[in-house]
């Protein structure tokens, strides 16, 4: 079975109309920086999809897996299926998106945030 198909087992409606309806409900409720932990349901060749009990699939991409920054993270080494795993809403998208995060919120190479375009806050003294 694919990825996709994997995350219909847990999630049924996730990419459907009715799916979608349900989306500003489900966003509602979360924040970003938030913090979450769930259940790796599905492994796909860009990160792992958990259920953190939204009723939605979110997404924790290989670059915002913990140490992705330092090495590159292989297949065999993300976190297996039935995993829990915490980490922080980074960014809540307008197509019915939850990507996650473990790394800190802030880049330190002082790059954007790809998903917003959102520059890192000024240092503070």
């Amino acid at each position: 079975m694919a990825w996709d198909g994997d995350i219909r087992v847990h999630f049924p409606d996730w990419g459907t109309d009715a799916g979608q309806t349900r989306w500003p409900e489900v966003r509602s409720r979360l924040a970003v920086g938030q913090a979450v932990r769930g259940e790796v349901v599905c492994r796909a060749p860009f990160g792992v999809w958990l259920d953190i009990g939204s009723g939605w699939p979110t997404l924790l991409r290989v670059p915002e897996m913990a140490g992705a920054r330092e090495r590159p993270i292989r297949f065999e080494e993300y976190p297996p299926l039935g995993t829990v795993v915490e980490a922080c809403v980074l960014w809540l998208g307008e197509r019915a998106e939850i990507i996650l995060c473990q790394r800190p919120q802030t880049p330190s190479d002082g790059s954007v945030y790809p998903e917003t375009g959102d520059a890192p806050p000024p240092p503070t003294s």
